[in-house]
């Protein structure tokens, strides 16, 4: 493993954990080689969930709506363990049903999942959205690997060399619609917020969890964007996983959660570029997958 700094003719700045041609966030654990060999290795419970999901996609969403669902408690449960992020000790250590998470490319899961065992469930969002919303997280934080323009970071994301998911946005979600086990379920971004209570229900449904429509309607409310904002500020404990980079450790998650919030950041010059990026790398890689440039 190879911890690899680029310097633009911007001066961006752009550092990452690099194993076996990967690109992998400086954050993760130890020399990565070691930490995958545990990840693949690990022993998966039948009633385990993952969440596996492209960074700043929906995550802390989707993971405080499946701990409601799992838990029966409309209780906000904060931050999600990682298993790239933490000691393969804390997920050992976690009771049934274990519910944790991962920004890995699916074939860094483990093996057993491969396999069916447990249960996965991702959320997909419009790619410029995310880019935006990585950008303006690392800004609030201390230095993850980024310090630079928008400018910058937009170019590293789209190529192979970007750290938040092994690769590019493209190649995650190649890695994604590949996944041939039964035990995947994938919601949209722009769907559950338009749509939330009929994807709680669905939701509810894959997890095998049973409640009435009483108690879905509750949690379609308690995970609305500004309540689970609002629940993360004042509910979230401090900690020390993230404290160098974070004001008490408490993750700057939260912003504004908006479809299209992307026209507020890019150019013209910079949405026309993508386009053209994206429907090559579509067509390329063969993706299914049409997200709403809304």
């Amino acid at each position: 493993m190879e911890l690899v700094t680029m310097v633009d003719e911007q001066d961006n700045r752009y550092t990452f954990k690099r194993y076996q041609g990967y690109p992998f966030n400086k954050e993760a654990i130890g020399n990565v080689r070691d930490h995958l060999d545990k990840i693949a290795k690990c022993d998966i419970k039948t009633d385990d969930v993952v969440l596996c999901v492209f960074p700043k996609s929906g995550t802390h969403w989707l993971y405080n709506t499946v701990m409601m669902l799992r838990s029966g408690s409309l209780k906000y449960q904060g931050t999600p363990v990682a298993m790239e992020f933490h000691d393969f000790d804390e997920i050992e250590k976690m009771r049934s049903p274990r519910t944790f998470a991962s920004h890995l490319r699916f074939r860094f899961l483990p093996e057993q999942m491969k396999l069916g065992k447990g249960k996965i469930v991702t959320i997909t969002r419009n790619p410029k959205d995310i880019v935006v919303s990585l950008y303006h997280m690392m800004q609030n934080m201390g230095d993850i690997g980024y310090q630079g323009t928008f400018e910058g970071f937009l170019k590293r994301y789209v190529t192979e060399e970007c750290f938040m998911g092994n690769g590019s946005w493209f190649s995650w979600i190649k890695d994604m619609e590949e996944w041939k086990s039964p035990n995947l379920f994938s919601l949209s971004y722009h769907d559950f917020k338009q749509n939330t209570y009929e994807n709680v229900v669905k939701l509810a449904k894959f997890l095998e969890v049973d409640h009435d429509e009483e108690f879905l309607r509750s949690v379609s409310q308690s995970v609305q964007f500004d309540n689970l904002k609002e629940s993360h500020k004042v509910s979230t404990p401090l900690g020390d996983r993230w404290k160098h980079l974070s004001e008490g450790g408490r993750l700057p998650v939260y912003r504004k959660g908006n479809v299209g919030e992307w026209k507020n950041m890019f150019t013209v010059a910079q949405s026309e570029e993508f386009d053209m990026l994206f429907k090559e790398k579509v067509e390329k890689l063969g993706l299914k997958i049409k997200p709403r440039f809304e």
